[in-house]
């Protein structure tokens, strides 16, 4: 690599012994946040616009974040994560939805994280009983 060539940040799998392997909750006005932040940074995984956001997700029911990888890209652009959105369609109550979204690691550790026990068991309930009851997956173009 030569002095003018950018430093690249390499894309890595958040492993569920790494110190950023959290799930964390995530309400209506953190994904309105997220979709304002995805679009200035130029990241792909996100809805076509605030709209599309509002159409599918129902913003009275909990949602959650859970880890998949920390996104690559120009070293010194900032931090993001792709992770697993599991929430409640809003055009389907009750119907469970899943996509993948890129989250800024700044405003990712600012959103409350699942730790008890209790807590955890209910994402794993959210997460099993959407794939057995018929989850969709969501494309949030």
């Amino acid at each position: 690599m030569t002095p003018d060539e950018p430093q690249i940040r390499r894309q890595s799998r958040v492993r569920w012994n790494d110190a950023d392997f959290t799930v964390r909750t995530v309400t209506l006005e953190h994904l309105i946040q997220i979709q304002l932040d995805d679009v200035q940074h130029g990241w792909s995984r996100r809805w076509s616009c605030k709209g599309e956001l509002l159409r599918q997700i129902s913003g009275s029911k909990e949602m959650f974040l859970c880890p998949l990888f920390r996104n690559g890209g120009p070293a010194d652009a900032p931090e993001s994560y792709r992770r697993w959105l599991w929430f409640t369609q809003e055009q389907e109550p009750g119907s469970k939805g899943v996509t993948l979204l890129d989250v800024g690691k700044e405003v990712y550790e600012t959103l409350p994280e699942v730790s008890s026990a209790g807590d955890l068991k209910r994402v794993i309930a959210a997460m099993f009983g959407g794939v057995t009851e018929g989850c969709k997956f969501e494309s949030i173009w």
